[in-house]
């Protein structure tokens, strides 16, 4: 790149060598052109990373909108899953979606201690870290629950990789799909060294189903 330039800035040896004026124009022409280029690789990185795909939950349920660069995979018991492909850790960071009837009788304040207990039975070392009630644009609830547990997933592999302590959220709330109450439960997690990296992926993720959910 360096003798590029200084190709561009040599004279002609069959031409008079440029005025002062006329170097610093050229000069300030290249310097132009270097700014333009790094300005549209910036633009396009932006676009490319910024960009969402959506899922539909179906009815009137809000949809759910994920990073576009992130891969759709099938997994039981859950209604929807998309990967992060890029993540370095071997847990692929992740967004999972389930959908159930509300249970006659159910508030978010039983949810809260419910949904925890589940969890600590289907995960390893599960901690639960916080849980808080969030309100969408709406005012409507939602319970936000933050925790961490032991994941290895290399096992199913045969591999012989490290296990990893992974970071999740779980953001539960009640929609009306104009037949009945519905539980929506999005599932966010990532490599808990790598969750700052994916934080802005976790926040669209949240706030297209209206919620500002922060730590």
């Amino acid at each position: 790149m360096a003798a590029f330039l200084e190709s561009l800035r040599k004279p002609s040896i069959t031409n008079q060598p440029p005025t002062p004026s006329e170097q610093r124009r050229n000069d300030l022409l290249m310097i132009v052109t270097i700014l333009f280029a790094i300005f549209l690789g910036w633009g396009l990185r932006t676009n490319s990373t910024g960009a969402l795909r959506t899922f539909a939950l179906g009815n009137q349920l809000p949809n759910l909108a994920y990073p576009a660069t992130w891969l759709e995979a099938e997994s039981d018991g859950v209604l929807f899953r998309a990967l992060d492909p890029a993540s370095p850790s071997t847990f692929d960071a992740r967004v999972e979606l389930t959908v159930r009837d509300v249970k006659e009788g159910e508030t978010l304040d039983q949810i809260s201690v419910s949904w925890p207990l589940g969890r600590g039975q289907a995960l390893d070392r599960f901690r639960n870290l916080n849980s808080s009630v969030i309100k969408n644009g709406e005012g409507a609830p939602g319970l936000l629950i933050t925790y961490a547990y032991i994941a290895d997933p290399t096992r199913e592999s045969g591999s012989l990789g490290l296990p990893v302590v992974v970071k999740g959220q779980d953001l539960l709330f009640v929609a009306n799909d104009g037949i009945g109450d519905r539980l929506v439960a999005v599932t966010v997690a990532a490599d808990a060294t790598e969750w700052a990296a994916h934080a802005d992926d976790f926040s669209a993720i949240f706030a297209s189903l209206g919620f500002q959910a922060g730590e």
